[in-house]
C-alpha cells in the first residue's frame, strides 16, 4: 500500500475471497479488517530514506 501511494496510485484495492472452508460473510469481514489496517489515513510525506 505504501508503494502504491508513493507512485501516486489512489484507486481501488480489492481482495478476492475463494475459501470454501469459511462463509462468504466471514471472508468479507476479514478482508475489510485487513484493508482497514493496511490503508493509511494521513497524506504521504517525503520518503526520507529515498534521498
Amino acid at each position: 500500500v505504501s508503494t502504491l501511494r508513493m507512485v501516486g496510485y489512489d484507486g481501488a484495492l480489492s481482495i478476492e475471497h475463494e475459501d470454501s472452508l469459511t462463509s462468504s460473510r466471514e471472508g468479507l469481514e476479514k478482508a475489510v479488517d485487513l484493508l482497514e489496517r493496511a490503508i493509511f489515513e494521513t497524506e504521504p510525506g517525503e520518503a526520507y530514506w529515498a534521498e
